[in-house]
């Protein structure tokens, strides 16, 4: 009787060991699978936070995009409204000095003349160095009693002739940077008129398109009326097209 009461302690002892085992199997195993799950968690938490990062990016441009386009075409529709109910006479307005500031091709013709004009700068500069140094050496020789009168003559008339030609070739130079400059504006202004008359055309039908300026007669214009940019842009494009042929 003591042995089989021994038997069902020992057995009792095993299956409470046979427990705490799989007791202990268990919450580790609900440990991992926390951890896992946890894991994944974050993962997934990090994932749906780039997700709606990148939207809200979406939306930001695209706002921002049809805020540009809608400002442009409010503007626009500003100064459609302002013509439709400005009567018969319709006037708008271009700034030259922006147009000319913005405009490519005035900026690379405006370059190639200031290059041109240094380069005829430099050269006059060399030969009137040049001129310079003989006319010193002439008058240390005359002061020195090296030259005979004839050969004073001789090298007066010759300095006279070489301060004549290099006159004539300042006064040349000047004439040749003064014809290619009046050239230069001509083109320049030729194209503004062309690209203004092109928008007006296209958008407007306007009946004047008054140019302001610096010190022009035109004190003050509204802004409403003012189409430079779009000038800018056409003439730009022009320049562009032009270029590729």
């Amino acid at each position: 009787m003591n042995d089989n009461n021994i038997e069902k302690e020992n057995s009792i002892d095993n299956c409470e060991e046979t427990i705490q085992e799989n007791n202990s199997i268990t919450h580790q195993e609900n440990e991992e699978e926390i951890k896992e799950t946890t894991k994944k968690c974050k993962i997934n938490q990090r994932c749906l936070l780039k997700t709606v990062l990148y939207v809200l990016l979406f939306v930001a441009i695209a706002i921002l995009y049809l805020l540009h386009f809608m400002g442009d075409k409010k503007e626009t529709n500003q100064l459609g409204n302002a013509i439709a109910n400005n009567g018969s006479t319709v006037m708008l307005t271009v700034n030259n000095d922006s147009i000319i500031k913005h405009f490519t091709l005035a900026e690379l013709l405006k370059n190639d003349l200031e290059t041109e004009a240094n380069k005829y700068q430099q050269e006059l500069r060399s030969r009137q160095s040049v001129f310079e140094e003989k006319y010193k050496n002439f008058q240390i020789n005359i002061k020195n009693n090296v030259l005979t009168q004839t050969q004073i003559q001789n090298a007066e008339n010759q300095l006279q002739q070489e301060a004549a030609t290099l006159q004539a070739l300042q006064e040349q130079y000047t004439y040749t940077l003064a014809t290619k400059e009046e050239s230069v504006q001509r083109e320049i202004a030729d194209s503004i008129i062309n690209a203004t008359k092109r928008v007006n055309d296209r958008k407007y039908k306007a009946d004047y398109v008054l140019a302001t300026a610096t010190g022009s007669a035109i004190i003050y214009a509204n802004k409403v009326y003012d189409i430079t940019d779009e000038v800018i842009k056409e003439l730009n494009d022009a320049y562009k097209k032009s270029s590729k042929k």
